[in-house]
């Protein structure tokens, strides 16, 4: 399935190269799949009881139905003459005397976004090639999410109304009566797993079914309750009353939210090439029982936010400069990732990229070779961002921690400092 940094890159392609999408779907797509293995099937309504079918292709219910249709439908996409697939396998690119043309393949529907022509005919060529498509010109639910776009003002809005109705739904009635909160939790509070005091049954399915939900808009439209949720979800298995009081919270949060949307306002381009610029930021410490510390990041791409994250880290750290190092390495893994995206669909990036980091001594380490008592034991990461920076890949500059960002990522902020930060990622749907 698709990668969700992989398809926002492509809608800032529609804007920047004045594209135009198209999703297609593939009826009865588990069928085309052609089996590897013998699968013998029962099917005593047709034949005897010492009878079985043999399967020669894939059919509703196996297993291996959804890899086997993949499998078909990417060899038919080569045979079409797409290539990639490489950096994300569900990403391809064609380009022929009609222009350019990008797939986004998710299971059965696929995101065309290309010039008219070019798209038109990869739906002629797959036709010919036996599949039954659907057409849709809008984008109204794809992946659950809205996308809206305005061509004239070259600007776009990813938005979850569908979700958010849902939401409401299921919790609206309990969270009618709290009151407006202008962050999604209290600044400076964590969540502590209890497992002595749990709610009940009925209230634990609700929280698991909550926190879910609200995993999803962080996914695609809601990197500002990022952090907030990353908390709750250290206690899906043993949610205290206080827990579940935090999660009614962010969802009241996000209902009187509901209007803000991921804002698609890319920049011009310069000498044609793409410019990547990220952010990232750890709390040292952060996690108050096991004193892991929190990683986040956030990466822009012309301007707009394609990918963020929010989690702790897997060891514990000794310092606040070898968690902001930490955390500096998961943000090149990430980068390395979107710079493999965009070269593969053709795109030339901007060379170094640009990372801001709050912490100086995090900076030293990626730009100086030397080995210190304080650093002699952060071994594969050390190398692996010197390697990037010596290279001239990387670019890692000192950003105030008021100007940070992904300092939204780490911490339950005060309403201001949210707000600022926040506002650079998401707006009110419709607004520039």
């Amino acid at each position: 399935m698709i990668n969700d940094v992989s398809w926002r890159i492509l809608i800032i392609a529609m804007l920047v190269w004045k594209l135009e999408a198209k999703i297609i779907d593939v009826s009865t797509a588990f069928l085309y799949g052609d089996l590897e293995e013998d699968i013998y099937m029962k099917c005593n309504e047709v034949h005897g009881k010492d009878e079985v079918l043999h399967l020669l292709h894939a059919i509703y219910g196996l297993v291996q139905s959804a890899r086997q249709y993949y499998l078909k439908f990417t060899k038919k996409l080569r045979k079409l003459g797409f290539v990639g697939g490489y950096p994300d396998p569900c990403l391809m690119t064609r380009k022929d005397k009609n222009g350019i043309c990008f797939i986004a393949i998710w299971v059965d529907d696929s995101l065309l976004v290309g010039h008219p022509k070019a798209i038109q005919q990869v739906i002629d060529d797959l036709q010919k090639e036996g599949f039954d498509l659907k057409l849709d010109g809008s984008l109204d639910d794809y992946l659950s999410c809205e996308i809206t776009i305005d061509q004239k003002r070259n600007v776009g809005w990813i938005h979850q109304p569908h979700l958010i109705t849902k939401l409401e739904k299921k919790f609206g009635d309990y969270v009618k009566d709290l009151q407006v909160y202008k962050t999604p939790r209290m600044p400076g509070l964590g969540t502590l797993r209890n497992p002595k005091v749990i709610v009940g049954a009925d209230k634990h399915a609700m929280y698991r079914s909550g926190v879910g939900m609200l995993l999803y808009f962080v996914k695609h439209t809601r990197p500002d309750i990022a952090n907030a949720v990353r908390e709750l979800s250290k206690a899906l298995d043993c949610p205290s009353p206080a827990a579940y009081k935090e999660m009614m919270r962010v969802i009241k949060f996000v209902l009187d939210t509901r209007s803000l949307a991921i804002k698609v306002a890319p920049s011009e381009l310069s000498d044609d090439e793409w410019i990547v610029l990220a952010y990232s930021d750890s709390n040292f410490g952060g996690d108050k029982e096991t004193r892991i510390s929190t990683a986040g990041f956030i990466l822009y791409l012309m301007g707009v936010p394609i990918s963020w994250r929010s989690k702790g880290q897997k060891s514990v750290t000794l310092s606040s400069s070898e968690a902001e190092y930490v955390a500096l390495s998961e943000a090149a893994k990430e980068i390395k990732f979107v710079y493999q995206l965009l070269t593969g669909m053709g795109m030339k990036v901007k060379l170094p990229i640009v990372v801001h980091v709050d912490n100086l001594g995090a900076i030293f380490m990626s730009e100086n070779v030397s080995v210190s008592q304080r650093t002699k034991h952060v071994d594969i990461r050390y190398r692996f961002i010197q390697e990037f920076v010596l290279d001239g890949f990387i670019k890692v500059i000192f950003v105030k921690t008021e100007n940070n960002d992904s300092d939204i990522f780490t911490k339950n902020l005060g309403g201001d400092l949210h707000e600022r930060h926040s506002g650079k990622m998401i707006v009110e749907k419709g607004n520039m």
